[in-house]
């Protein structure tokens, strides 16, 4: 057991008010961040703010609690349920109300059914293997992207209590050496996966445990060593420099740190050093006890934890709604002055009463219920009630409710089709009656099945389609190992095996294959572009072998802003002005759309069975890209056409095979 030179008689750390002031400067930080994100670069860094004070505080409690004899796990843990799950619960369906009138029908469903994970601490799992991180476009529309935290801190909860038991019975005398071992180790995976796979350090709690650790070998020194600062020079001379210099890292990393650029890696020492040198420079300090613990941040760090949850909410919701622009003026005052609102309201009529209730198995089981009927009871019914879902779209145009219907996995796949191209493939359908033609691809090529059923074409043809899949033999995608290697390879047997197919029509989200690393069993030590550049020179070799005439369809161009609503009014209340034309700028387009068009077009001139469809003659003139026109709407999404503009593409492919 740990002897200490004063008596402990309580296992709970005495309260800091500059620890809350330290809280407020985090919170405001990662808020500003979020509404002006120009203005404070690096205010991402709040969350390593958070992370080492919670390391700090969780750390005291338990450490107390193991030396006293007094730790028990049921409290530790229902104290962590009465404090976390009652704000999420409250911020879960205040976030479905606002998204019922500001988000798209579609925007709210995905929003419901993301809320199991935010809910309940998987959040930065979801994130990392749904998204490619946290700074893309994608990932900043989601209303719950920032419970990641949570759901890092969570799971330290869940493990770290377990522990450090176990470490204190095994040997007390070695304690903190083993926790500086662990924040090593975990130190060194942080700084190996910011450098090799960046989205997983930054999400990952093997890569974050070492910045709440921090806080925690912090707690134990001034458990053991309550003395440790007193030299030969004043105590409070040492703790003015700890506490500025603390400052001064913090600063820095605001003000010089950028989005997206290295981090955790190396640069998250800065924030969190600073913080575990202002923790231990203690309450006395100037800076501490004039700045820090102002009765203004004070209030702002008790209600940091609801404020933290309310925020981004309302900020992403209307940045959805705006189309992805985030939104700026009295519209942000406005939206910063209703998390403060609301954080004060949940942080009063919620979390604080709640916190005054004995932590006991009652209350722990309702409040466990209670998040489990908001999120997953809400997940349930929207994907499984049809008077939901007519209740939820009921004010969608009827055209785009038809594009946005999937179909059931009883219509994806016909018997001719199977026997063909084999049953791996995620989508294989027959038009027609003995086919000489096929179309092979992905999610692009899928959406050419029109959802009216009333395909636009009299040749006879299959549709082969395998979602988010390489079109490649050999190569496959390092985050979808999930059987479409084994599709394509039984697509290209039966090319192969099968002479009447004489025409192979190509469609894909080309620009996509070069977006990420994707694995090459031909040569993985080429560049993406050298894979991509060879394994297309291979697709076009195969196929002049088999005698067989390509059609290349060069994709239509991606819509930027990652969103439809700003040319289809389908919000109940919407911000945004309804045009009659919607178009884009060309400019605008992503880099490996025009990188793969202009690949793919200096490649197939090498082939003479090789023929070009350039979808962007269709859809975009003078420099602007439609995506309406009159009733007419192209779009189902930002990158897939919808039922009009796949008729347009059918179009265009019959008057070229006309010639």
């Amino acid at each position: 057991m740990i002897s200490s030179p004063t008596p402990i008689s309580s296992s709970r750390p005495k309260y800091r008010a500059d620890v809350d002031g330290m809280r407020a400067l985090a919170i405001l930080s990662v808020l500003f961040f979020h509404a002006y994100p120009t203005s404070v670069p690096g205010g991402f860094i709040g969350v390593d703010i958070f992370f080492v004070i919670s390391g700090y505080l969780i750390s005291s409690i338990i450490f107390r609690g193991l030396t006293l004899g007094t730790f028990s796990f049921f409290d530790f843990y229902a104290r962590r349920v009465r404090r976390i799950f009652p704000a999420v619960t409250v911020v879960l369906v205040g976030s479905f109300l606002l998204g019922f009138y500001f988000l798209t029908p579609y925007e709210l469903v995905d929003l419901v059914r993301e809320s199991p994970y935010a809910a309940f601490f998987l959040e930065n799992w979801r994130l990392y293997v749904t998204t490619g991180g946290y700074w893309e476009t994608a990932t900043e529309l989601q209303p719950f992207m920032h419970f990641w935290s949570l759901g890092v801190e969570e799971q330290y909860y869940i493990f770290y209590p377990l522990i450090c038991f176990l470490l204190w019975k095994l040997s007390p005398r070695w304690f903190l050496a083993s926790l500086c071992f662990m924040l090593l180790v975990s130190l060194g995976l942080c700084l190996y996966d910011t450098q090799n796979e960046p989205v997983r350090a930054f999400y990952s709690l093997h890569s974050r445990f070492w910045e709440l650790l921090i806080g925690g070998v912090l707690a134990y020194v001034e458990l053991k060593w309550p003395d440790y600062k007193k030299v030969s020079l004043k105590q409070d001379s040492i703790d003015n420099v700890l506490s500025l210099i603390g400052i001064g890292l913090i600063v820095l990393s605001i003000i010089f740190f950028e989005e997206g650029v290295g981090f955790p890696g190396w640069r998250a020492l800065l924030p969190t050093v600073g913080s575990v040198l202002i923790i231990a420079a203690g309450g006395k300090a100037y800076l501490n006890k004039y700045v820090l613990s102002n009765r203004i941040l004070v209030f702002i760090g008790l209600i940091s934890y609801p404020l933290y949850l309310w925020h981004w909410p309302f900020i992403c919701i209307f940045k959805n709604n705006l189309a992805g622009e985030t939104p700026s003026g009295l519209l942000m005052v406005l939206l910063i002055a209703a998390s403060f609102l609301m954080a004060y309201i949940t942080y009063t009529l919620v979390e604080r009463p709640l916190r005054s209730h004995k932590a006991n198995w009652q209350l722990v089981i309702t409040l466990f219920f209670v998040l489990l009927l908001v999120s997953v009871g809400s997940k349930f019914a929207v994907r499984k009630s049809e008077l939901v879902e007519q209740w939820l779209f009921s004010d969608v145009p009827q055209k785009v409710q038809i594009d946005r219907r999937e179909l059931p996995n009883s219509e994806r796949k016909d018997a001719m089709c199977v026997n063909k191209f084999g049953d791996q493939s995620m989508f294989c359908r027959t038009h027609g009656e003995t086919p000489h033609m096929v179309i092979i691809g992905d999610s692009h090529a899928r959406f050419m099945w029109l959802n009216d059923g009333k395909q636009p074409i009299n040749t006879a043809f299959y549709l082969v389609a395998n979602d988010g899949g390489f079109i490649f033999e050999d190569a496959y995608r390092k985050t979808r190992e999930d059987g479409y290697a084994d599709a394509v390879k039984q697509i290209w047997e039966a090319l192969r095996r099968d002479s009447e197919i004489n025409t192979v029509i190509l469609r894909g989200y080309w620009g996509s294959y070069l977006r990420e690393t994707f694995v090459s069993e031909k040569n993985n030590n080429w560049t993406v572009e050298e894979k991509f550049i060879n394994h297309w020179r291979h697709v076009f070799s195969e196929l002049e072998r088999l005698n067989k005439k390509v059609i290349l369809i060069l994709d239509n161009p991606p819509y930027p802003n990652g969103s439809l609503s700003r040319c289809v009014p389908l919000q109940r209340i919407r911000l945004l002005p309804v045009v009659n034309e919607c178009t884009f700028d060309y400019t605008s387009i992503d880099e490996e759309h025009v990188k793969a068009k202009a690949i793919l077009e200096k490649e197939a001139k090498s082939w003479s069975n090789v023929t070009i469809i350039d979808l962007e003659k269709i859809f975009c003139k003078n420099g602007k890209c439609m995506v309406t026109s009159g009733d007419q709407i192209y779009y189902r999404d930002e990158d897939h056409l919808s039922t009009d503009g796949n008729k347009l593409v059918w179009d265009f492919i019959l008057s070229k095979l006309s010639h």
